[in-house]
Parts: structure tokens; C-alpha cells; sequence
């Protein structure tokens, strides 16, 4: 991989985006190795968390390839915004907990590819935003409305419209951010959570990652029936029997 950078400890995968010189900037070659690394199935073998980040201590992903972009016509446009859609998209949707360590900047692009993580956790010198107006553009990624839906219309609303820049300790007030450590100790505060979640009952982890996704687009009684059926579902799951057991025989559980 050219622009991409793995590593796996265990059942924690740590993917960098690695363009340190553009500030980790998205062209469409590097969108389209996401899109394939995203792809495969599994991602790889064994990998129940993946934690995404940017090379480099200044940034995240500072946004799209201004100077790639700048000629594009409406279809080529449109074209490369697809792209972004399909990497998002298999971000949210991936079956793994994703987690975006936020490293410096995370602007337009980069913004939206944290919003599609599961959640974020950012390091206090963070700066994130969708500058995109003050380009003559708008978010392309899909930041518009996940944006919306993370944090409300209205702030939404003042984010994207400004084009404004806000900072972790803020984005973390307004419910964006999960968690703001010091730069040094971000990696390692979120391998410290992914390996919670992957010590977990796999099962009954992904059953939660999907009602929680999708419920948030049903209403509420389609939502809570969505939840019944895939709590009764985790029944069928060893390690259900496995979970309950060793509570009773107070141990600690060895999920599959």
C-alpha cells in the first residue's frame, strides 16, 4: 500500500493514513486503497477492532486533495464524492468497532471520515471542522448529515455554514468527541478501549453496533423491535451461555 499503513496487535488493527507531507490529504488513490483495504473479508482475519489515524503529529487527515480537486468538472465531482461515500459507508457499516484517533487535523474529508468511525477520540490539540464553504464547496463525504445527526442540526448547522474550525475540548463539550487525551497517550488510550471491546462477546458487540446504527433511522417502536429480535438472537451465540455462566461461578468469561 502506497498512501496506508497497517499494523495488528492481536485483534486490534491500527490503520494510518500516511501522506504526512500533505497533512495525510485524500486524493483519489489514496480513497480507493481505503475503499480496498475497507473491502476485503474479513479485514483482516481476526480483526475485531480497527483504529484509523494520521501519520505524523500534525494531523488526522487535514481534508481532500485541494490541488487534485481544484479542475474537476461537476461529474468528476461527483465521481470522486462516490468514492468518499463508499469508504464512509464501509466504515460505518464494517463488522468491527472502528475508532478514530484524532491526531491534529481533522477538516472537510477528514472530518467526515471520523464521523463515520464509531466514535472518536481526539488528542487536545486537535482541530476539527468542515471548512468546505470557504472553498465554494460543500461537504462531500457525507458530513452534512452525519454531522447532523452526531450533534444536532442547529450546531451542525453553524459548523458547516461558518466553515469554522473548533478545537477537541469544545467538539468533545458538544458531544463530537468521546474522549480528548494528550497527543502522546492518544494511540494508546485507544488501543486500551478496542482491547476492551474485543475481550467482549463478539456476537452480542455487533448485534449493539447494528441496532444502534440503524435504529437511529427507524422509529421508535420499529427500533426497540429491531433490539428484541437481535438480544434474542445473542442466545444462539455460545457465548451467551458462556457470559451468564461465569457471572454465576463469579470468573471471568473466555468468549470465543
Amino acid at each position: 500500500m502506497e498512501f496506508l499503513t497497517f499494523e495488528q496487535r492481536d485483534r486490534v488493527g491500527i490503520l494510518r493514513i500516511n501522506r504526512p507531507k500533505a497533512l495525510n490529504a485524500l486524493n483519489a488513490d489514496l480513497l480507493v486503497e481505503l475503499r480496498e483495504f475497507l473491502g476485503k473479508q474479513p479485514c483482516p482475519a481476526e480483526l475485531r477492532v480497527l483504529i484509523l489515524t494520521g501519520a505524523g503529529e500534525k494531523a488526522f487527515v487535514a481534508g481532500a486533495d485541494v490541488a487534485e480537486m481544484r479542475d474537476f468538472n461537476p461529474l468528476q465531482m461527483r465521481d470522486f464524492c462516490e468514492l468518499g461515500d463508499t469508504v464512509t459507508g464501509l466504515l460505518e457499516t464494517k463488522a468491527v468497532v472502528t475508532i478514530a484517533a484524532v491526531n491534529g487535523y481533522a477538516l472537510g474529508g477528514g472530518m467526515e471520515l471520523a464521523l463515520a468511525c464509531d466514535f472518536i477520540y481526539a488528542s487536545d490539540n486537535a482541530r476539527l471542522g468542515q471548512p468546505e464553504v470557504t472553498l465554494g464547496l460543500i461537504p462531500g463525504f457525507g458530513g452534512t448529515q452525519r454531522l447532523s445527526r452526531a450533534i444536532g442540526t442547529r450546531r451542525a448547522k453553524e459548523l458547516i455554514l461558518t466553515g469554522s474550525h473548533i478545537g477537541a475540548a469544545e467538539a468533545r463539550e458538544m458531544g463530537l468527541v468521546n474522549r480528548v487525551v494528550p497527543q502522546a497517550e492518544l494511540l494508546e488510550a485507544c488501543v486500551e478501549t478496542a482491547q476492551k471491546i474485543a475481550g467482549n462477546a463478539w456476537t452480542a458487540v455487533l448485534q449493539a453496533k447494528r441496532v444502534i446504527h440503524h435504529g437511529d433511522r427507524l422509529s421508535l417502536t420499529e427500533a426497540l423491535a429491531m433490539e428484541r429480535d437481535a438480544c434474542a438472537l445473542c442466545f444462539a451465540s455460545p457465548d451467551q451461555c458462556e457470559g451468564m455462566t461465569a457471572f454465576l461461578e463469579k470468573r471471568k468469561p473466555r468468549f470465543a
